[in-house]
């Protein structure tokens, strides 16, 4: 009997341990190292986080000259809750050092989903933007950036703007889309 409760805590643990490492809803962040013809960390490559509502969030390494697509299939793809519209797949890494995939949907803990309402940085007016929790300077902010340096081409872009720092962007990315 003694037997059997022990291999039951112990295939338990194994259990749990195992949920851990492969739950999808996880808020950690961890760095992968991902191997390339030329070698990982060397200089052809860069490393560039991706986070959000991506499958295996975390750091990884890729050449400047590949697409937001190449680093989204590197992390195991999007998960079912990714916001199209919150990213552009062909965009070039370039010298960009992180990535938010944003959700489609708010998914509380009960059992409803209620679909987010996004406001298009790359088409609202000043109105449309301070309904998203933009202070009413950093609309105009936004609509005078882009009028002068064209569309964004990912949400992170938004904190090119003078006024627009990490906290806001943290506030507002799942409120925002580009297309």
């Amino acid at each position: 009997m003694l037997k059997i409760i022990i291999a039951a805590i112990v295939v338990t643990i194994v259990g749990l341990f195992i949920l851990t490492k492969i739950d999808p809803a996880q808020n950690t962040i961890s760095y992968v190292e991902i191997s390339s013809e030329a070698g990982s960390g060397e200089d052809d490559t860069v490393k560039v986080d991706i986070t959000g509502q991506i499958l295996h969030p975390g750091g990884y390494y890729i050449a400047p000259e590949k697409t937001l697509g190449n680093l989204i299939e590197m992390a195991g793809g999007t998960l079912e809750n990714a916001d199209p519209d919150s990213y552009t797949p062909g965009l070039v890494i370039g010298n960009r050092t992180s990535f938010y995939i944003g959700k489609l949907e708010d998914i509380p803990s009960t059992c409803t989903a209620t679909k987010i309402v996004k406001v298009n940085v790359n088409t609202a007016g000043e109105s449309e933007l301070t309904s998203v929790k933009f202070s009413s300077s950093q609309a105009t902010a936004l609509v005078s950036y882009r009028t002068d340096n064209g569309n964004f081409q990912a949400l992170e872009d938004i904190m090119k703007v003078s006024g627009i720092g990490e906290k806001t962007f943290l506030t507002v990315r799942d409120y925002i889309c580009l297309s």
